[in-house]
């Protein structure tokens, strides 16, 4: 019985030894034997971030057909297990409006491919590492101008035929005077390699009233995506047109030509007082006559860039005649003077017509 007990420990033993891989020991030059290979650790999740600059909530996506939607900060995800395989993303709205602004797609970076980089879909993306894909929007505002004088006092906007504007950036656009334009106010700049969004600034360079730009071209500015309604300052003067006899001084004509910068002619009576002051202008380029029956009036051309008065002198009938009579009367005592006399009496006679009639 002792024996037969022995021997079935021993067999235990020997059993429990063999399911360890002790039973026996390995031999010399002899291969181990082979252990079941184990499946291995599942592939780690890999995340993708797509955000939008400026933050934009709502915007979607398509990455490989599947619908992803930004969130308040303007940041979406998609994670996956790594993989080898290559990846589209899409963007499924490229405009966006929000209230008072209008979105509209600029370009991405973080996308890989360079050549990729303005259109809206992008193929080839990894997903092998984390990382971030940047969609960059362009924003335009609306612009509705105020124009006012120098003294504060509205514009009609009829009047105005033409406003422009110039960006930082150098591109000129044109406003409407009476109406809403919209203008890019926010770029998408790459700075840094990062997308960045920068303001836009612009600088009015003309208000044409009349043929006349009434600013002062680049000297005003202002920030679309700050205001809403610019005020836009034009400059206005007042023009005194008179004429006056040359010889006697009292005041002559009829009526007053001015002619415009946009070449139009306007005819202003001179009444009784032979003068007239128009109000108003807008500073440019004028060109003033008179008409005084068969006097002779030189016209004058001026730039109107402050309040001016044009007093212009008229050479009449009455002014010949006695222009003439005296030199008659002179000819006639010629022979009565000396000869230096005469010459310098005939040297005055000579001039003086003359400085009557360009006066």
């Amino acid at each position: 019985m002792r024996r037969l007990a022995a021997l079935a420990a021993g067999m235990t033993l020997a059993i429990s030894l063999a399911s360890l891989g002790l039973g026996q020991p390995a031999l010399a030059g002899a291969e181990a034997p082979a252990r079941p290979v184990q499946a291995g650790l599942q592939p780690w999740p890999i995340t993708i971030t797509i955000r939008t600059v400026p933050a934009l909530a709502g915007v979607r996506f398509s990455f490989d057909g599947r619908t992803l939607v930004t969130g308040r900060r303007g940041v979406a995800a998609v994670t996956e297990r790594h993989n080898f395989s290559l990846h589209t993303l899409r963007l499924l709205n490229t405009g966006v409006r929000k209230p008072g602004r209008r979105y509209t797609f600029a370009r991405w970076t973080g996308q890989r491919d360079p050549n990729q980089a303005f259109v809206p879909m992008v193929r080839g993306l990894p997903m092998r590492a984390d990382y971030t894909v940047t969609a960059g929007f362009a924003a335009q505002c609306p612009v509705t101008p105020h124009f006012t004088d120098q003294h504060g006092v509205a514009v009609d906007p009829g009047r105005i035929t033409q406003v422009s504007v110039r960006s930082d950036a150098g591109r000129t656009m044109r406003l409407s005077p009476s109406g809403t334009t919209w203008l890019p106010c926010v770029t998408a700049a790459y700075v840094d390699s990062a997308m960045r969004k920068k303001e836009v600034q612009y600088s009015v360079q003309s208000v044409i009233i009349s043929g006349s730009n009434i600013v002062h071209a680049g000297v005003e500015r202002f920030w679309p995506g700050r205001t809403a309604r610019p005020a836009v300052v034009g400059y206005f003067h007042d023009l005194t047109i008179a004429s006056h006899d040359a010889l006697f001084g009292a005041g002559m004509g009829t009526v007053a030509l001015l002619t415009q910068p946009d070449h139009l002619v306007r005819r202003v009576p001179l009444g009784t007082s032979h003068s007239v002051t128009l109000s108003n202008l807008p500073q440019g380029e004028y060109r003033v006559d008179v008409k005084a029956g068969s006097a002779i009036i030189s016209a004058q051309s001026l730039r109107l860039s402050r309040d001016q008065s044009v007093n212009l002198t008229a050479v009449s009938r009455a002014d010949l005649a006695t222009i003439g009579g005296v030199a008659l009367f002179i000819m006639l005592g010629l022979p009565l003077l000396s000869g230096s006399r005469r010459r310098r009496l005939l040297g005055l006679l000579r001039r003086q017509p003359k400085e009557a009639v360009s006066a």
